[in-house]
């Protein structure tokens, strides 16, 4: 399948795997593993949800339906693996039951290596992933703190400005938002409930960013459509962007290239956990004035930075204001997801273009996977087993 965009960029699709180690897939990362300049693709899963099936007589049982194997395959699932750039080998590295979706990366050791946070789905288990001398062997699995409940979206960053990486969650079943100082041996397990600090209580969101939002040289973490200022004793004071704006993904940009950062929400996990259609607006500071892109998807649980031409990393662009991705999940029956560019015509207006249907996507990442300097995108399903690769050209 290849699809040509109004200006001529067009996305070449490949499925890199379509037999997935196990169901659910929740999160979607990309790091350079091997050290070859290529992003590698690094997926994390809940796990279950496909049969795991023994032949028997010319017959075939599956064997999560049967007493008291459910709960011990699902533990015994590799559900964090990763693919190898170029040629797409996976490799099996951790287990963990039941991770949920926003993992992150970060160095958190010191040593130089990317290490994986990543958080239970229903449970209580918030996880860092110690990566290895070969990426390919097998990454330690360690607790970080199992005093919350269902972990939606994680960040490894200098979240206080102390030039030290923190690891910042969100949880949505204890409604609260946290950071952890990283402790100087941070294979002890749990960590340090003194390394803790609580941002927010009361508050269930999903979609998390950590950015200096406002230009004062201090660090925000955006939260849902809100924003939380540190102030001088170490406190946050929240500022709301806006409000009935539910379980968003986000992205964070100069998008009209007035030089100040804008905030991308989408509602990613609507209809299917609600009874109305998903939005996806653009909130410009410094009032948060609102222009709503779409106010019927399906579930777009993608939400990227595109940029007009060549890659960065920090969605800040010295040439042409970027576009937009956006991509739906496939959960509601009946409806054929759809991937999404929203051209951005410079002064904070958007023109949609419809790229691909039919492919569920979920937590898709744009990023020049080939070395051309082109945009790519990498995704994979949620409740179907496939993870795509659309190469831009």
């Amino acid at each position: 399948m290849a699809l040509r965009g109004e200006d001529g960029l067009r996305f070449d699709h490949r499925r890199i795997d379509d037999d997935p180690p196990a169901g659910r897939m929740g999160f979607c990362l990309t790091t350079d593993l091997t050290g070859n300049g290529r992003p590698d693709v690094l997926v994390g899963a809940m796990g279950g949800r496909y049969p795991v099936t023994l032949p028997v007589v010319g017959k075939r049982i599956d064997l999560r339906l049967l007493p008291g194997t459910r709960d011990v395959i699902e533990r015994l699932e590799w559900n964090v693996f990763w693919y190898e750039n170029p040629g797409w080998e996976r490799h099996e590295v951790a287990r963990a039951p039941d991770l949920s979706i926003g993992g992150s990366l970060g160095d958190l050791t010191g040593n130089g290596r990317v290490d994986l946070v990543a958080g239970q789905n229903l449970s209580n288990d918030l996880y860092w992933f110690e990566q290895p001398a070969d990426p390919r062997d097998r990454w330690t699995r360690r607790l970080i703190t199992d005093e919350f409940t269902k972990y939606h979206d994680t960040v490894v960053a200098d979240v206080d400005d102390d030039g030290e990486p923190e690891v910042l969650a969100l949880s949505q079943r204890s409604e609260t938002v946290f950071y952890y100082d990283v402790p100087a041996d941070p294979t002890r397990e749990p960590w340090p409930a003194d390394h803790r600090h609580v941002v927010a209580e009361n508050l269930n969101v999903e979609g998390v960013a950590v950015r200096d939002i406002d230009g004062d040289g201090r660090t925000e973490i955006v939260a849902g459509t809100n924003v939380f200022h540190r102030r001088g004793d170490g406190s946050w004071e929240r500022e709301a962007i806006a409000t009935g704006w539910d379980w968003t993904r986000l992205a964070v940009a100069d998008l009209d290239g007035d030089g100040d950062l804008e905030v991308v929400a989408a509602e990613g996990d609507l209809p299917y956990q609600g009874d109305r259609r998903a939005r996806l607006g653009v909130f410009d500071p410094p009032d948060w004035e609102l222009t709503l892109l779409h106010d019927d998807l399906s579930n777009p649980h993608t939400v990227q930075v595109l940029p007009s031409s060549g890659i960065d990393d920090g969605g800040d662009h010295d040439g042409a204001p970027p576009d937009l991705f956006v991509a739906e999940m496939g959960l509601e029956e009946g409806h054929e997801p759809r991937q999404f560019r929203f051209h951005n015509r410079g002064d904070g207006t958007f023109e949609p273009e419809l790229l691909v249907t039919g492919v569920p996507t979920h937590e898709a990442k744009v990023v020049d996977l080939d070395g051309d300097d082109r945009p790519d995108v990498v995704g994979k399903a949620y409740d179907t087993r496939h993870v795509d690769v659309w190469y831009g050209r």
